[in-house]
């Protein structure tokens, strides 16, 4: 079972799914705030979550499927990465700041 989600992860179409999910979270937010009026908002926020699903779900599998993943650095990196992402989810964030 290992093995298999290795292949999954490490596949191509996986790794360059992720790519476009990392490049959307590094730069989407900035474009959306400059860019776009705030009835886009929504479908910003709604790939947002995606992503951070997306991300969490590649943590959760590599941390089950590969060996030495679990708490290495590329483990946290992924972690307080998938965390940055929180702000940018004006649906989790507001939930966040009124409680």
């Amino acid at each position: 079972m290992k093995y298999v989600l290795i292949g999954v992860l490490e596949h191509y179409a996986t790794v360059g799914f992720m790519t476009l999910v990392t490049i959307y979270a590094l730069f989407f937010d900035d474009f959306r705030i400059i860019f776009l009026e705030t009835s886009a908002d929504n479908i910003f926020f709604g790939l947002t979550l995606g992503g951070i699903i997306a991300f969490t779900l590649e943590i959760l599998l590599a941390s089950y499927a590969i060996n030495g993943y679990y708490f290495s650095f590329f483990f946290w990196l992924d972690i307080f990465s998938t965390i940055s992402m929180i702000p940018d989810c004006g649906w989790i964030w507001d939930l966040l700041i009124e409680n």
